[in-house]
């Protein structure tokens, strides 16, 4: 089986998640991975993409990334995304039927879209991560249909904002797993997922509603 991608790090970009690597270091190690990959495939037809940084969105980090690294050596850059805070959040059913709170999301979108667009145009954005609900989940809500208002939500907020890959966390394991992790029945977001977006139900552009807020239709 091919490697599609080689990711480097996890969660290191900006303050990090218990430790961080400085932007500057982090461009010149990618320069570095990036010669290796392409010594390693030279000659074939087929070389992985290179994908970094994997972490939560900082906009002078990412910045700062792409100018150190330079032209063509990051295929994509990467940011994880938990929105909806941690999983044992006695509110989370009310954040996620919240469309106002949903929305405060889409600068990190929005200023990710243009950092890529003024500073690494040959390069593009990925959701590397994201399970709405951090600490692998809320227990009976991450796994029930519930959850697709944040899901189908923020896969349109994704398109909309010219994210070409959106990875979810998790196929199995967690809360949030597609799968049960024990009979392996596909959970709500399995289906919600298969459906809408094998149909292409959901829209790059999102409509508006004259005067009114608490809506978001993709």
């Amino acid at each position: 089986m091919k490697p599609l991608s080689t990711v480097l790090g996890n969660e290191l970009s900006g303050n990090g998640v218990g430790a961080h690597v400085h932007a500057d270091r982090y461009g010149k190690d990618l320069i570095h991975l990036k010669k290796i990959i392409k010594e390693l495939y030279r000659g074939s037809q087929f070389e992985p993409s290179l994908v970094a940084p994997g972490g939560f969105f900082n906009q002078q980090w990412f910045t700062k990334l792409l100018q150190v690294s330079g032209s063509n050596v990051l295929d994509a850059i990467s940011h994880h995304i938990y929105n909806l805070g941690a999983g044992s959040d006695p509110k989370l059913v009310s954040k996620i039927l919240d469309p106002n709170h949903l929305n405060k999301v889409a600068n990190t979108f929005i200023n990710l879209a243009r950092t890529v667009q003024t500073h690494g145009p040959w390069s593009s954005a990925w959701v590397g991560e994201s399970g709405g609900a951090y600490n692998s989940g809320g227990p009976h809500v991450s796994d029930t249909f519930v959850n697709s208002f944040w899901y189908l939500d923020q896969l349109g907020m994704a398109s909309k904002y010219h994210t070409k890959v959106y990875c979810r966390q998790t196929l199995i394991g967690g809360n949030y797993g597609l799968l049960n992790a024990t009979t392996y029945v596909p959970n709500p977001d399995y289906y919600r997922q298969e459906i809408d977006i094998s149909s292409s139900l959901l829209c790059t552009s999102m409509a508006s509603f004259d005067g009114k807020s608490g809506f978001s239709c993709w």
